[in-house]
């Protein structure tokens, strides 16, 4: 997947820059008539990435962003807290029975329930402790401070 983005702050080796979010919504010719919670309205967000290709404030350069990061992202925020949720209630399901206490099925749900938060807290710790490992990469200038730098296609 690639983005273009515009670089709004460089730092030695670093740069910040700052693009659209990219929507489902982008380019739905029904967009304005939607009611999504204002899903159509234009997000911005900003990326801090290695500059290896020397961009400047102000260029608009062409960002990478590997199919692989998209999936162990959605892994992360969808799949390990619905797998931790199954396995929370089918293991206080089974303990439960097996211990004889009463109302095996509520505490399962709950414990279940409860697993949930915590599952996404431990994330949200673990995310921001490890500086997040995103393998986005610059790959060209594609407007340098308002001089446009035509794009051969690969």
């Amino acid at each position: 997947m690639e983005q273009q983005v515009t670089v709004i702050q460089t730092d030695g080796r670093d740069a910040t820059v700052r693009g659209r979010r990219a929507s489902a919504c982008g380019d739905c010719a029904g967009k304005a008539s939607c009611s999504t919670m204002g899903s159509w309205r234009e997000r911005l967000i900003d990326l801090h990435v290695k500059n290896t290709i020397g961009a400047q404030t102000g260029d608009e350069v062409l960002l990478e962003v590997p199919d692989g990061l998209l999936l162990k992202v959605a892994f992360r925020i969808y799949a390990l807290p619905m797998l931790v949720f199954v396995l929370t209630g089918a293991a206080v399901a089974w303990l439960a029975a097996q211990m004889s206490w009463p109302a095996p099925e509520l505490l399962a749900a709950l414990a279940a329930l409860g697993s949930v938060p915590l599952t996404y807290l431990l994330l949200l710790r673990n995310s921001s402790s490890a500086k997040t490992d995103l393998d986005v990469r610059m790959l060209r200038i594609v407007n340098r401070g308002g001089c446009h730098i035509p794009i051969k296609p690969v």
